[in-house]
């Protein structure tokens, strides 16, 4: 066996048509030292069947089979606490693995011992598997680790996805996915807690894809999403004080950031709303968030919670007249203006200093 030993942590739950072919993704890797942990949360379809035969077929693999659902982080966490190999790395069930991703990774921790974890680029597709759009994201390869949470403060984006990311066990520590946390921000706070004490790496290349598909639990809208957001990242910055009481003053920036990001995520959740008649043309190539790409409308009570939320939330002036502006165009039923907000979004973002 060369090099370091890699464990794969698979949470999965009744997506045995996906997980087919991450498992694939996997055993395909250039890198041999590997163990593969499937923790199956209590799956009724073709999970059990595809993960004993996938075990009995390579020895590498290890399936963990759940007779009830001990819900997803507290799946996460068990995984890690199974595996043995000295870096961590976790593909969800419905993601797939380009084959040198592993091989790369260690690469890369193994010439950067500062580095606490490391992820690359990712794609995204479809259900079947078609690419969607891409992930690149221009930040240094070797970054400090408070660099690095203050940029995901400020924009609200990650450059580190949990699908595809690779943990240093020795920096992982005692910390671990908090069991209670919101769906999709569970892996933001474990990583601004190893970023705390480590630096954070990134290799430029897109090396997984991340599938958008009807049955995703990360496929909500921005509405939904900005609730579990406020609740992850001001959760962390009480945490963090704890931890830093001198941080006082940077934790309160923290906070501002987050507010204005929440207040600009919910006016582009307002555009989206006007904009969802408004179909892309089928060679539109420009950045579209995940929220565009879904194919959801919010309900009439829906859109009565994010005006209450929007109106409510604190800002700075550029948020305050801005309100006036939006306020101002839904007061006259002037909405074809609010309707390319969205489209605008990567423009926006710069302007706003968002990105």
């Amino acid at each position: 066996m060369n090099g370091p030993l890699v464990s794969i942590c698979v949470p999965t739950a009744n997506r045995a048509n996906f997980l087919k072919r991450s498992l694939e993704s996997i055993l395909t890797q250039d890198y041999a030292a590997l163990e593969i942990l499937i923790g199956d949360n209590a799956s009724t379809d073709d999970t059990r069947a595809l993960c004993c035969s996938a075990a009995a077929a390579d020895p590498r693999v290890r399936y963990i089979r759940r007779e009830r659902n001990i819900g997803i982080y507290p799946n996460h966490n068990d995984l890690i606490e199974q595996s043995q190999g000295e870096f961590i790395a976790f593909l969800h069930d419905d993601d797939e693995f380009r084959p040198s991703l592993i091989r790369e990774e260690v690469s890369f921790l193994t010439a950067q011992p500062e580095a606490g974890f490391v992820s690359p680029d990712w794609t995204l597709i479809d259900e079947e598997g078609r690419t969607l759009g891409a992930r690149d994201h221009a930040v240094p390869e070797l970054q400090e680790g408070t660099a690095y949470i203050e940029q995901t403060m400020k924009t609200g984006r990650s450059c580190v996805g949990l699908s595809g990311t690779m943990i240093r066990r020795s920096a992982l520590g005692n910390s671990r996915f908090n069991e209670k946390g919101p769906i999709g921000f569970g892996d933001f706070v474990l990583w601004f807690e190893i970023a705390e004490r480590q630096r954070v790496g990134h290799i430029p290349k897109q090396l997984y894809s991340y599938r958008l598909h009807t049955k995703s639990l990360s496929r909500r809208s921005a509405l939904s999403v900005t609730k579990d957001y406020r609740e992850a990242i001001l959760g962390y910055c009480d945490a963090h004080l704890k931890r830093w009481p001198e941080h006082s003053p940077l934790v309160q920036r923290w906070r501002g950031m987050t507010h204005k990001y929440l207040f600009w995520m919910l006016a582009y959740e307002i555009s989206l709303y006007f904009n969802k008649g408004l179909k892309s043309g089928a060679e539109d190539r420009r950045y579209r968030t995940v929220f565009e790409l879904m194919d959801y409308r919010l309900s009439d009570m829906e859109f009565k919670d994010l005006l209450a939320q929007f109106r409510a939330i604190r800002g700075g002036l550029p948020e305050n007249l801005a309100r006036q502006l939006i306020n101002f165009l839904l007061l006259v039923r002037w909405t074809w203006p609010l309707s390319q907000l969205a489209p605008r979004a990567p423009s926006l973002r710069g302007l706003l200093r968002l990105q």
